[in-house]
């Protein structure tokens, strides 16, 4: 009956991105942790946009109103 996967849920999403100049600032973001040297380039980038989302997202939730 032929494969009834689509390449699309097999295949993880992927993009290319151009680092130029960024290299060190990615090497150096986490350098105080050992374990950051371990990682590989796209472990860490992984990571930092994962930080970053989290930082956007917590920014833009609603404040609890001030107690007051």
């Amino acid at each position: 009956m032929g494969n009834k996967f689509k390449l699309t849920s097999i295949v993880a999403d992927r993009v290319t991105v151009d680092i130029e100049g960024l290299r060190e600032r990615i090497d150096e973001a986490y350098s105080d942790n050992p374990l950051w040297t371990e990682l590989s380039l796209a472990q860490k980038l992984r990571r930092l946009l994962l930080d970053g989302l989290e930082k956007v997202e917590s920014d833009r939730a609603p404040k609890p109103p001030a107690k007051g």
